[in-house]
């Protein structure tokens, strides 16, 4: 026996009685039942066992006098069996010694006692029952007999355990899903929610029923079903789902699922039942899908999906524009179709770093357009993966840089003017020196043609001899000698100048030349020379420069143009440098400029013996428009510039050391294969 009394069906524990001998009637076998007839035993034993209530009579000490029919079949001993037995032998109760005396004591203290109790009957099958007792007493009061009557409610309780952990599974689901449940009656038209389904209308305290007016006004007006649809739910026992918003109590609007039905009850429509769940994240999610997707559609960037064997699968509209192919003619065909031949090996290295993971961003390159012209571009990849981490594609972003192209070279021009500008005094002065003895040889030539014609002329006779005298009194006086010495020097002097000019002027005409669009080989060490020569005025006051250039480096693909301007941009801050560190002490510093070939590159490197960079700001170098010099000096593009050049352009490299007081080191390293140093 287990468990305090429960209450009856009605909600309340049924009464205490005494039965008293007079109320019954009792056989030679101890049967009881209601008062019996002296002449009708036979019928009540009969009525008694059809009773289907297993019911036993016991006597004070708990032992059996009888069991009925019933009680035969549910604990599996026959009445003649049982009698005599005790009573937890017989029902085979699992309740504790102190649980049964306490149950004991309550009956015949009591009178009665009901519960539920679990019980084993005799094969050992288990079986809950609920059990009324009752004392039956003699005329004196006393006790005289108990009468148990049990009830099998094994297969109720199975199903209200059943029934409890389907509503548990189901509160869970309810939970995971943040599902809410609610129910119109149709009688009423009253709306009960449930408290999650409260939370989804923005209500976060338990509330009673919504009137069905006061209800439909959470629905969004625009979201309320019409009178024609109302109608046809009503007509049909079909479940219907749909999309609504709901308007919160602080205004704000959410977006819920909701399915539901109209119950039928004998006939009659009774009462609309319904599940709702949130999807205002997802409503966002595919706002913002479809805001993107118009984005990605109507930027003017070309952006392409390609799946992991390199096959188009979407062609926005910006490509369309950028390449000159439809979507239609795209879709499909290898993104390969739009790579010129010499990138190929770049457009495997860039397949290789996408599929481990690699993103490579706002790379300079070239593709080409449906009419064959070459377009370049900045292009961004990423790679795209799945759920799983596997790798189901690229995402391609091209812009189209010609304008940009375009207006790099009018700043690499612009710059490279603004430079002869800054350097044309000093070029002027360095072409005057020659120009000066070309000029004072010249005339001292003309003065000594003039005196060797006079010789002449006088040591001619009439008769076309030739006197001697003249000539001997010449030599005598050494003129002869003197001219015979300097007439050839300075002729050599004369071609040497003119030799010099014609180097200033050739150097300038190659550093000021616009250059090459694509680029072609280039004798490093002449382009140095050529910048060192048109820069001299900038040092030669401040510094002496040397050069270590490796007669064997191998011509390296350059726009040599723009090279010479990096160059030449280093040489100018190295003498700035140097002129900053000497100050007015009449010093000269040192600016050392070498090549070499180290591997598959070419090392240029431009040291002076400056001031050096700070290391606060040595960061910063490269940044556009960022300098140290004083307002009208410097613009803080030159190094800007350096950096885009050899980076981006010739996709090698430009470092430095430096140390404050004691000077700067620039190194340079170009690919001397391009493509191959990308693919490394």
């Amino acid at each position: 026996m287990t468990g305090a009394p429960r209450p009856d069906h009605k909600g309340k524990r049924p009464l205490a009685r005494t039965i008293k001998h007079s109320d019954i009637a009792e056989d030679g076998n101890g049967l009881i039942g209601a008062p019996l007839a002296a002449d009708q035993p036979e019928v009540y034993r009969s009525l008694f066992d059809q009773i289907n209530d297993a019911v036993l009579l016991l006597s004070p000490d708990f032992r059996v006098l009888h069991c009925n029919a019933s009680a035969e079949r549910l604990f599996g001993w026959s009445s003649r069996e049982a009698a005599g037995q005790l009573y937890r032998t017989v029902a085979g109760t699992d309740v504790t010694e102190a649980e049964r005396r306490s149950i004991h004591s309550e009956i015949l203290s009591n009178g009665s006692w009901n519960g539920e109790i679990i019980c084993t009957n005799r094969s050992g099958k288990r079986f809950i029952v609920y059990v009324s007792w009752s004392v039956l007493r003699d005329k004196s009061g006393r006790a005289d007999k108990v009468v148990g009557i049990h009830r099998d409610i094994t297969a109720p309780k199975q199903m209200e355990q059943a029934l409890r952990e389907t509503e548990d599974r189901l509160a869970l689901v309810h939970q995971a899903l943040a599902l809410g449940t609610w129910e119109v009656d149709l009688d009423t038209e009253q709306v009960r929610c449930s408290d999650q389904q409260l939370r989804l209308y923005g209500i976060f305290e338990p509330r009673g029923p919504f009137a069905l007016s006061e209800w439909w006004q959470i629905v969004h007006p625009d979201d309320r079903p019409t009178n024609e649809e109302s109608q046809r739910a009503m007509e049909t026992s079909d479940t219907f789902d749909r999309q609504l918003r709901v308007i919160w109590p602080d205004g704000s609007i959410h977006w819920l699922h909701t399915h539901w039905r109209v119950v039928n009850q004998q006939g009659e429509r009774h009462r609309i039942i319904g599940a709702d769940f949130e999807i205002t994240r997802q409503k966002q999610a595919e706002h913002a899908r479809a805001q993107l997707a118009s984005i990605v559609e109507n930027t003017d960037a070309a952006i392409i999906s390609a799946d992991a064997q390199g096959q188009v699968l979407t062609w926005n509209a910006g490509a369309e524009r950028l390449y000159g192919y439809s979507a239609e003619e795209m879709i499909g065909r290898s993104v390969v179709s739009i790579i010129p031949a010499e990138k190929m090996i770049e457009h495997a290295s860039f397949s290789e770093k996408l599929q481990s993971g690699e993103s490579i961003i706002h790379v300079e390159t070239v593709r080409l357009k449906k009419s064959g012209e070459r377009l370049p571009i900045f292009l961004t990849l990423s790679p795209i993966w799945d759920a799983h981490k596997r790798f189901l594609g690229v995402a391609h972003v091209s812009e189209d840089i010609s304008h940009i192209k375009e207006l790099e070279r009018q700043l690499a021009q612009t710059q490279k003017l603004e430079s002869i500008g800054q350097l044309a005094a000093g070029i002027a002065h360095e072409i005057n020196t020659p120009v000066q003895y070309i000029g004072d040889n010249g005339k001292f030539l003309e003065s000594a043609f003039r005196d060797l014609v006079s010789l002449a002329d006088s040591c001619r006779r009439p008769d076309d001899a030739v006197d001697p005298s003249p000539i001997q009194q010449t030599a005598d006086a050494g003129v002869y000698d003197y001219l015979r010495e300097e007439v050839p020097r300075a002729i050599e002097q004369l071609l040497s100048g003119v030799d010099q000019v014609a180097r200033i002027v050739r150097a300038m005409k190659d550093f000021s030349h616009p250059g090459a669009v694509e680029k072609i080989p280039l004798d490093i060490n002449r382009a140095i020379e050529n910048t060192v020569l048109v820069s001299k005025n900038e040092w030669k006051y401040v510094a002496e420069v040397t050069t270590d250039l490796d007669p064997d480096l191998p011509a390296v693909p350059c726009l040599g143009s723009e090279l010479n301007q990096v160059v030449l941009n280093l040489i100018v801050n190295a003498a700035h440098a140097i002129g900053d560190a000497i100050g007015e002490t009449g010093g000269m510093g040192r600016i050392h400029i070498a090549t070499r070939q180290v591997g598959d590159l070419v090392e240029i490197l431009v040291r002076d013996s400056g001031c050096g960079i700070p290391k606060a700001i040595q960061a910063r170098v490269f940044d556009p428009f960022f300098t140290t010099k004083p307002v009208g000096k410097g613009t803080g593009q030159g190094l800007a510039i350096a950096h885009n050049v050899i980076v981006r352009k010739h996709g090698g490299a430009i470092l430095f050391e430096s140390e404050p007081g004691e000077g700067t080191s620039f190194i340079i390293r170009l690919p001397i294969k391009p493509e191959e140093a990308l693919a490394a």
